[in-house]
């Protein structure tokens, strides 16, 4: 398997809530092995126009069964960080719009950038998951 640069972003995702334009069910949360990686989002990177989006799916979340309307820590890792130019400008404090289709869901403020690469190795995983844990 090919390992590809990429990079991994720890944020403070707030879900938006059900009244607001948000989902209307809960996210299933966590960072069991078996769901990394299970949820898919779409994200607005800072700059974009509202509904630009590129791919980064969610390695882990600081709990689970996320209701909307509430507030976790999250790290995601972009699938084309090497085609989408715009991930290597994020930085601390700028905003991620998160998307389902059209929607936005959430929105992520970003607390740090790490190099990683694309699929994220296990020692990866497991440092970050421990930021996840340990607040």
């Amino acid at each position: 398997m090919e390992f590809v640069p990429t990079v991994a972003i720890g944020i403070k995702l707030e879900v938006v809530p059900t009244v607001e334009g948000g989902r209307d069910t809960p996210l299933p949360g966590g960072s069991a092995v078996k769901t990394r990686f299970s949820y898919r989002p779409n994200w607005g990177l800072p700059g974009w126009a509202d509904g630009e989006q590129a791919g980064a799916p969610i390695l882990g979340f600081s709990r689970q069964n996320i209701q909307p309307g509430e507030t976790v820590r999250a790290v995601i890792a972009p699938f084309f960080f090497e085609g989408t130019p715009a991930w290597r400008e994020v930085r601390p404090g700028d905003e991620l719009r998160m998307y389902e289709g059209a929607r936005i869901c959430g929105r992520g403020t970003v607390i740090w950038v790490r190099p990683s690469t694309w699929p994220m190795a296990e020692a990866d995983q497991e440092r970050f998951i421990r930021w996840l844990e340990t607040r």
